[in-house]
């Protein structure tokens, strides 16, 4: 829950700040975005400690500028956030209990024999 609410603090903070900003056009803050994302990448597989923790923060920074711009509120993408975390949640669980089954129940048209009679 603690890291809901540091997330939640950092993007209140991120979307505070865009509406001082002049909103760039859609197409060009795509393409930063693009940019910003292959350097991440980029310094992940380089190990590179500091590189990835400043463009994580471009990244993040463009990320919300986009959605002021697309006119999306951060409840919405929480809330989208939300119902992912939800359903994998109950995807795990009932992988969990289907695995519980025995094999014959689950699929009793299965040969286990190739062997004829």
């Amino acid at each position: 829950m603690e890291q809901h609410t540091t997330a939640e603090t950092i993007f209140t903070a991120l979307w505070a700040r865009v509406g001082a900003i002049a909103p760039a056009p859609t197409r060009a803050l795509a393409q930063e975005l693009g940019d910003q994302a292959m350097q991440c990448i980029a310094d992940t597989l380089g190990r590179r400690h500091e590189g990835v923790v400043r463009s994580s923060a471009a990244v993040l920074e463009t990320l919300v500028e986009l959605w002021a711009v697309c006119g999306l509120t951060p409840d919405e993408i929480w809330i989208e956030l939300h119902k992912r975390e939800q359903l994998g949640s109950l995807l795990m669980q009932l992988n969990q209990a289907q695995s519980r089954t025995p094999r014959r129940l689950l699929k009793p048209w299965k040969v286990d024999s190739t062997k004829l009679p």
